[in-house]
């Protein structure tokens, strides 16, 4: 993503971003070792959670590319 240095916008998205996704890598950990243990109930829940994640981390992408487009469409179009 082409975030903008300087706004606070493109700060916060980005800040929820990356924190969902050192989250997604954290839980992708739990779910190795419980594979790896072979706990499929664990495993199962572990899946579930990491498909919230990834829902949250797209539409934070959306949000962010939608941010982008509409406040620093000059500069996205090279104009900036």
């Amino acid at each position: 993503m082409n975030f903008v240095d300087g706004c606070a916008q493109c700060k916060r998205i980005a800040g929820k971003y990356e924190a969902a996704t050192l989250e997604w890598f954290r839980v992708q950990s739990q779910l190795d070792v419980a594979q790896y243990l072979h706990d499929p109930n664990t495993s199962a829940g572990i899946v579930s959670e990491l498909a919230g994640i990834a829902k949250r981390r797209q539409a934070l992408r959306d949000a962010a590319l939608h941010h982008i487009e509409k406040t620093h469409a000059a500069r996205t179009a090279g104009g900036g």
